[in-house]
């Protein structure tokens, strides 16, 4: 991807699109803290016999309320791919449940079926970017089933997988898993009902976005840019279309490794030996779970097409059907629950306090210092530059010219003339003869 930004001019409109639909604005969501817990699971498991320990408690009900707190906001979101990308954050948080109150297998193995399904909606989502000529907004869609058959068609797998419908896609036997466990749990069942009104939120907010998208009347507008480019929008190319039907088909063939007649991804990872028993279909009430998600799934779908498909959205300006039965909620959902103000208000004013802060230690106090200091050291030159020279130097001077003075006297002491000698030697006898006799009469 960096390639292609670098060059945008060699970028094929295939390769953008491609490249749009991986940015995933404002949300980034990512499973490595699914894989990071799922290896840590022994530390965090140690010491309940049960599993149950406050690690796993913590894990549980974090990804539990991530899974119901994420999907409300997908609601009412327009953003085609934000709405997708608050849904990897529910998932997410299903994913988390699952390794709180099952274990490793359940976790990871809706992190492995949830990076195909997930990966095909967003491919999906590029391509009717790439169709609509960047147009996101999904309210200014609809009716692009026509145009783009294979992205709906893959895409409507897609979302059935996320939504966890019944038997033939992969998504339902690896939720159904995670919620089973969850019913199971021994510390509380509150869990369970999270994670069934997520299933709901999920089956309803893809089926609004499908009925925006590929439903209804066209919404785009002839003023467009995809009617300004000199077409209506068209499906993508092979480079597109070829990998979403790949990942189509992993979205459902995945579903075989992980049922209970078959639990080759749990065997796989436990290293037991996986065999075919349809019998475990009646141990620890799994059909009560599979028919209890599968009628909340259906509750979902039927929502979404009884509000957004039974009764298609003529303009994009028209409100939304939840705005127009309550627009105070709508709008807190649209809002994402007042969250970035909420950061804003806390997290982002605590940290511009905290910058002014360093900004006045930093002016006033450390650079106070450092100017104390730095005037300390350059009055300490100064004094050390007037002793050196008004002391040092002058006395050195002073001292070199009396010894220079003192040479010279010498010097002409030494002429090399022996008469001179001779006389000085004289004056000195007749001093000497002088003294001894003016010492000897006291």
């Amino acid at each position: 991807m960096e390639m292609i930004s670098a060059s945008p001019t060699a970028a094929s409109p295939a390769a953008t699109a491609i490249e749009n639909s991986t940015k995933i604005t404002p949300v980034k969501a990512s499973g490595c803290g699914v894989f990071l817990v799922a290896r840590v699971f022994p530390l965090m498991s140690t010491g309940s016999g049960a599993g149950a320990t406050t690690a796993l408690q913590v894990v549980t009900w974090v990804g539990g309320i991530t899974a119901v707190f994420a999907a409300s906001i997908a609601v009412a979101q327009s953003d085609i791919k934000r709405i997708l990308a608050y849904s990897t954050v529910s998932q997410l948080g299903y994913m988390m449940m699952g390794l709180g109150v099952g274990g490793v297998s359940v976790g990871m193995f809706h992190l492995i079926t949830h990076a195909f399904f997930k990966a095909l909606l967003f491919l999906g989502a590029g391509s009717v970017i790439h169709a609509c000529h960047e147009e996101q907004d999904i309210r200014r869609m609809g009716g692009l089933g026509k145009y783009l058959p294979i992205t709906f068609a893959t895409y409507a797998i897609g979302m059935l997988a996320l939504c966890g419908f019944p038997l033939f896609f992969s998504g339902f036997w690896s939720k159904d898993e995670i919620l089973h466990s969850a019913h199971l749990w021994q510390v509380s069942q509150v869990p369970f009902y999270l994670g069934i009104v997520g299933a709901l939120l999920t089956a309803f907010y893809m089926t609004r976005q499908v009925c925006y998208v590929f439903l209804g009347p066209e919404r785009l507008g002839k003023k467009h840019d995809a009617y300004a480019h000199g077409a209506a929008p068209h499906e993508s190319p092979a480079t597109m279309a070829v990998p979403l039907m790949l990942l189509a088909a992993c979205a459902v063939l995945l579903s075989l490794i992980g049922t209970p007649a078959w639990p080759w991804f749990h065997a796989f990872l436990t290293g037991e030996p996986a065999t075919v028993d349809f019998a475990r279909f009646t141990e620890g009430g799994i059909v009560p779970v599979m028919v209890t998600s599968s009628l909340i799934v259906f509750l979902g779908l039927g929502l979404g097409w009884w509000l957004y498909g039974r009764k298609p959205v003529e303009d994009a300006t028209a409100p939304d059907a939840l705005e127009r039965m309550q627009p105070a909620v709508f709008r807190v959902f649209q809002n994402r629950l007042y969250v970035d103000e909420l950061y804003a208000a806390t997290v982002i004013r605590f940290q511009a306090w905290a910058a002014r802060v360093c900004d006045f230690l930093d002016r006033w106090v450390w650079n106070g210092a450092v100017q104390v200091v730095s005037y300390m050291v350059l009055g300490l030159s100064w004094l050390s530059r007037l002793t050196d020279t008004g002391v040092v130097n002058f006395g050195f001077d002073k001292g070199c010219g009396g010894v220079t003075l003192g040479s010279r006297v010498v010097a002409r002491l030494q002429s090399g003339q022996a008469q001179s000698y001779l006389r000085i030697l004289g004056i000195a006898f007749t001093i000497l003869v002088l003294l001894l006799i003016w010492s000897s009469r006291g």
